[in-house]
This record gives C-alpha cells, structure tokens and sequence, in this order.
C-alpha cells in the first residue's frame, strides 16, 4: 500500500529529557506539523512487557482540560498517520470537544486474540495491555474526564476493541465500530454503551462468522450486546442516506446501544465527501461514520 504520510521522526525523548506535560511517565515529542491548523499532534511512548508502543496524541491547539478522550483502532495494513485522516475525528478536536488517540499496532496489526490478526496475532502481542496502559498514559497528558472515555474501532482495530472493552468494561463510557463484530461473545458483566455498524456488502463481516450475510452477523453481535446491557425497550429507527440507525435507550445503567447498517456499502469506512485517503466510501455529512459515532459516544458518560 502507498504510503501518504512519511514516517515521524523523534519519536523518542533522550532518557534524561524532563516528563511530559500533565506529570506522565511516558516519553513524549512532538510530531511532524499538526494535521489540521487548529490541531497539535504529539507522538508519545510507552513500554508494555519490555516492547516500545507509540500511539499519537492529537488535541486542540488551544489546550482544554477535563475533555472526553477517543481512542481510534486503525484496521489492518493502515497507519495511525492514514488513520487519522480517514476517519473524520479531527475537526471535533480542532474545535476542543475532544482529545483524540491513534494507537500504532505492531507492523500495522493488532493481536485480537481468537488467532486474530496478522504479525502481532502472530507473535501474541499484549495489545490489550497497551490499551490499558494508553488509557491511564493518554487521560494524564490530557488530563481528561476519566467519566468520558471512548474507544473506536475499524475491522481489525474493532475486534481488538470488543476484547478491550469486554475484559475493562469500567475504563470506557462508549464503544462505536466499524467493519468487524466480536470473535467471541463478551462474559456477563458491566454494561457499556455501544454502536456497532457495519455495510450489508462488507465480505470480511459475513465469511469470518459463517453467516448468510453482513447484516445477519451484525444482528447476532448486537442481539449479544442487548443481553449485556438488559436493553428492552422499543428502539427508535432513523434513516439517513444509505444508514438505518437502530437505537435502545433507557439500557441497565443507563447505557445505550446502537445498530448501524449501511445499504450497499462494502469494508470501506464510510466518510462525508470523496477523499484521497485510501479504502473510504463517502455518503454525506449526516451519514459519515465519525458524524454518526461522534453524537452517539458524546452522550455518554460513566456514572
């Protein structure tokens, strides 16, 4: 795949460099020129059972305090640098409503578990622990609400985030992905916000489950998580371009959970307008995935 960003450079602190802002132990520098011109981007790292992790650390230019916090999963054989372009987030931090995170997986995978995915499913990568170990690292540096923090997820990234979420239930107010739905049923336990889409045409979503079709497996994934979270009411349907919204409200610890299905759509994330970043479809404003994970993770809040 052509790359479209170089590769950061520094990403490494000398050892006798000063903590970074906020008190973190975690070695920080700062990055190529920020994304956007409202944005600042930081690559900061961490050691997990003795490997060097990095993950980048994008906020409004005009630092806030106490904002919610989103960690993005990228999928399989993407950067977090592509990542982070595609996927739309980065005008919500542009306009200081959020802190984002974009993780860097081991040779652009993540371990999954379940022998999911690629080089770090492969060696048996502690992904999981990263996250964790991110979350403290990255609410720190921000200082974020520790009541608002989000984790999104694309195809390999949102199997990694079902583990995630579903082994640390009481680190996350919401989980919203895209592409993929779990290898394995979460156990009973803490109930969690969620938003799982995916297209009807997404071929990874149906033959990785042995099911009739996309939208069966994602039935199955959300009927799941409706036990989970005891959600039982009538939902309320909205239609907007090729996505139908399905949403439960009013869930056991006043969760919700949502089901989003994209008409005719493959893989491919889908975002507003054409772009150059790779593997994207656009469906307008309304319908992007980042609009649509955006309003649903910001009503979210731990109790």
């Amino acid at each position: 795949m052509r790359r479209l960003f170089p590769v950061l450079v520094a990403f490494v602190l000398a050892a006798c460099a000063s903590p970074a802002a906020g008190g973190t132990p975690g070695h920080s520098a700062t990055a190529r020129p920020a994304v956007t011109a409202g944005t600042t981007t930081v690559s900061r790292q961490l050691t997990v059972d003795g490997t060097k992790r990095t993950y980048l650390a994008i906020g409004s230019s005009l630092r806030h305090k106490g904002l919610p916090l989103l960690i993005v999963l990228h999928g399989r054989g993407i950067t977090a640098q592509q990542e982070s372009t595609r996927t739309g987030f980065l005008p919500y931090a542009e306009r200081g409503l959020v802190n984002l995170v974009y993780p860097l997986g081991i040779s652009e995978s993540w371990n999954a578990g379940h022998g999911c995915c690629g080089v770090a499913g492969r060696q048996g990568v502690h992904d999981t622990a990263f996250l964790t170990q991110l979350v403290s690292d990255a609410s720190q540096y921000f200082d974020s609400d520790r009541r608002r923090i989000y984790l999104v997820g694309y195809s390999n990234g949102a199997k990694l985030s079902f583990e995630e979420v579903c082994g640390h239930p009481g680190l996350f107010a919401g989980l919203a992905t895209y592409g993929a739905v779990p290898l394995a049923a979460c156990p009973a336990g803490q109930p969690v916000s969620a938003l799982l889409t995916a297209g009807t045409a997404d071929p990874y979503v149906r033959t990785e489950h042995n099911s009739p079709s996309a939208v069966a497996a994602l039935n199955d994934a959300v009927a799941q998580w409706q036990r989970r979270n005891g959600c039982t009411g009538t939902p309320v349907v909205r239609h907007t371009g090729p996505l139908t919204l399905t949403t439960w409200t009013g869930c056991r610890g006043g969760t919700e959970l949502a089901s989003g299905v994209y008409s005719g759509l493959t893989h491919y994330w889908p975002v507003a307008t054409h772009t150059s970043a790779p593997y994207t479809t656009p469906v307008g404003d309304q319908a992007a995935a980042a609009t649509v994970m955006w309003d649903f993770l910001s009503r979210q809040r731990l109790a």
